[in-house]
């Protein structure tokens, strides 16, 4: 027996009693092999397994026994699945029912039938019936691989014809879920019961126009305003971002008006990056519902209905809205022109301008029942003036197919196999940018920055017919002259600033530190080795007195002991020296030429300078 009952929760049964006080549902189990209640096993003695009902249920749910529910009558109850018990329980088991089916009492309980003696046998067939629409024969058929006995047919004919009366909102819902939506799911609001204006929110869907064109078949796309029902459609190809961007710029455009909300299904061209996009360029909140829902849109379905029967089922080249309605007319065809074809008699564009007809001079003017009025006076009833339409050429830019981030190279932005610039590209030369494109003009982009400001349209020379020289020699122009005008900015806004300045400050405000900072020394403590102190003791000649050194070493000291301003006046006196002509020691010149490399001569020089300048400021002004 499958697992797909396990668990499922359907209307419970009440035991009806045998004559000698034992439950008649234990005992009619036998009627199914696969599975077992708790008191019947318990009943059972079986080797290995408790002898009570409690104990049995503690079991079952301990070594996790599947189970399904009994259906019939009042009560409840679960039936276990024989074959989770033990080996030794099953074979007992097995011989224990084939006795009870021996002794089985002839006849049934007055008022009974087999389905209330075998409500397991009664939860199959409703398993069966719910899941398929399956006759008696057939699912007698599968009865047969599972239970013993079997009612007759015409009882499970009317079994079957009862439950398909007393259960059809259940098997509607497992077995067609549209129809369940559609005739038994409660719907006890209103659809627009969240809208209280025109235009909030725009429902959008597409369809497959029932009608054959001489250019093929062709899809419709409709719109409809949620609040007042004025609807739009239009005749395209299929539905794509193309189709739906066109559609939305007809309708604000024709309407002169933006929605606030715009509610499609998941297709592919409504969730796409350019719809998604050019919604939020226009602070259009997109709302798509959940796959396989339509009763989310359901104004916009139900136009398309309203569109089938009083439109299309009168125009030449109807084929049907479903298989059976398209036979029928196929059929027709046959006993009139001897061919079973339906014959297409109007164009794509001729259809459009039907649909056109039909919205505007039909379904618009007259009242519809939920609005108790017509959608055109609804819609110019509502109570809050609509979001007025952009321009024409802001409506395209915002509505263009998104090309995707690029980034501008020192060949401006390239695409398709060329290269396009635009003036307002020059400051975003080796940056991201967005770039969108309207798909009758190849030889455009539109360039927005990756916040979704415009920046500029983006020419190709070649696609504009323009020369090559002189677009190059204009773009290199517009450069230079953005770096110019940069640079001067630049100087502007640093006008008194310097990097010698900044320099020259930064070393002597380093020298200045140098000079305050004192080292202190670090704490210690006595440390000693047996080789320290052997070496200490053999150390006994005194170390020389600073009088008693050679002229020679005194001089180094005195020259390593001379002050920063000692060094620099030295260096300078002896580079003067040599660049006056006079004979200097070369030693000597190569070491004061390397000094006054030194930062130490830089910054006292820096010091100098600038205590030079206050001193001289200051005599002047005494």
């Amino acid at each position: 027996m499958s697992s797909a009952y396990h668990n499922e929760r359907v209307a419970p049964t009440s035991p009806i009693r045998s004559h000698n006080g034992s439950s008649q549902n234990d005992a009619i189990a036998a009627n199914l092999p696969g599975f077992a209640s708790a008191q019947e096993l318990a009943d059972a003695a079986l080797p290995g397994l408790p002898t009570t009902h409690s104990a049995m249920l503690r079991r079952a749910a301990r070594d996790g026994w599947a189970f399904i529910d009994r259906i019939v009558g009042r009560g409840g109850g679960r039936l276990y699945r024989v074959t989770d018990l033990p080996a030794d329980a099953q074979a007992a088991l097995r011989e224990r029912r084939l006795d009870q089916v021996g002794a089985a009492p002839v006849g049934r309980p007055k008022g009974s039938d087999f389905f209330t003696l075998n409500p397991d046998v009664a939860a199959v067939v409703e398993m069966y019936i719910t899941q398929r629409n399956l006759s008696a024969p057939a699912v007698l058929k599968l009865l047969r691989q599972d239970f013993l006995h079997l009612p007759s047919k015409r009882s499970l004919q009317r079994f079957i014809a009862r439950l398909e009366d007393e259960r059809k909102v259940v098997i509607a819902s497992i077995r067609d879920p549209d129809a369940y939506k559609g005739k038994y799911r409660l719907a006890l609001g209103r659809a627009d019961g969240n809208t209280d204006r025109a235009h909030q929110i725009w429902e959008i869907d597409t369809t497959p126009a029932d009608v054959m064109t001489t250019d093929g078949r062709k899809a419709v796309l409709g719109l409809i305003d949620r609040w007042s029902r004025r609807v739009l459609f239009m005749v395209c190809e299929s539905e794509s971002a193309q189709s739906v961007r066109r559609l939305l710029i007809t309708a604000i455009t024709k309407w002169g008006v933006m929605p606030e909300t715009v509610m499609t299904d998941q297709g592919s061209g409504f969730i796409n990056g350019s719809i998604v996009s050019a919604l939020d360029l226009l602070d259009i909140d997109h709302w798509p519902c959940p796959p396989g829902s339509p009763e989310k849109k359901p104004h916009v379905e139900r136009a398309f209905g309203t569109m089938t029967r009083d439109l299309f089922e009168l125009l030449d080249g109807f084929i049907g809205h479903n298989v059976a309605q398209a036979q029928k007319l196929r059929a027709r065809a046959r006993k009139q022109t001897g061919r079973a074809l339906i014959e297409a008699s109007m164009s794509a564009a001729e259809l459009q301008g039907a649909l056109d007809a039909w919205a505007d001079g039909d379904y618009h003017l007259r009242n519809h029942s939920e609005l108790r009025m017509s959608p055109m006076r609804k819609w110019k009833s509502s109570p809050v003036p609509a979001r007025a339409a952009p321009s024409a050429d802001l409506l395209r830019m915002a509505l263009s197919a998104l090309v995707g981030p690029r980034t501008v190279g020192k060949r401006g932005l390239q695409w398709e196999g060329g290269r396009y610039w635009a003036t307002g590209l020059v400051g975003w030369v080796g940056r991201r940018v967005m770039v969108r494109r309207v798909e009758d003009e190849l030889g455009e982009l539109l360039v927005f920055s990756p916040e979704g400001q415009f920046i500029d349209v983006a020419v190709n020379h070649e696609r504009r017919g323009l020369s090559q020289a002189e677009f190059a020699t204009e773009a290199r122009a517009q450069q230079a002259k953005w770096v110019r005008d940069q640079r001067a900015d630049l100087r502007e806004r640093t006008k008194g600033y310097t990097f010698e300045k900044a320099r020259d400050s930064l070393l002597r405000r380093t020298a200045e530190e140098a000079g305050k900072l004192v080292h202190l020394p670090p704490p210690t403590q006595p440390h000693s080795t047996p080789a320290m102190d052997t070496m200490r003791e053999g150390a006994g000649s005194p170390i020389p007195q600073p009088e008693t050194r050679s002229p020679s070493v005194s001089a180094q000291i005195v020259t390593m002991t001379k002050s920063p301003a000692q060094k620099v006046r030295e260096a300078d006196a002896i580079i003067f020296a040599a660049d006056a002509g006079q004979d200097v020691d070369p030693d000597a010149l190569r070491r004061a030429r390397n000094y006054a490399t030194s930062s130490e001569y830089r910054a006292h020089r820096a010091i100098a300078e600038t205590l030079g300048a206050a001193s001289q400021q200051s005599t002047s002004a005494s």
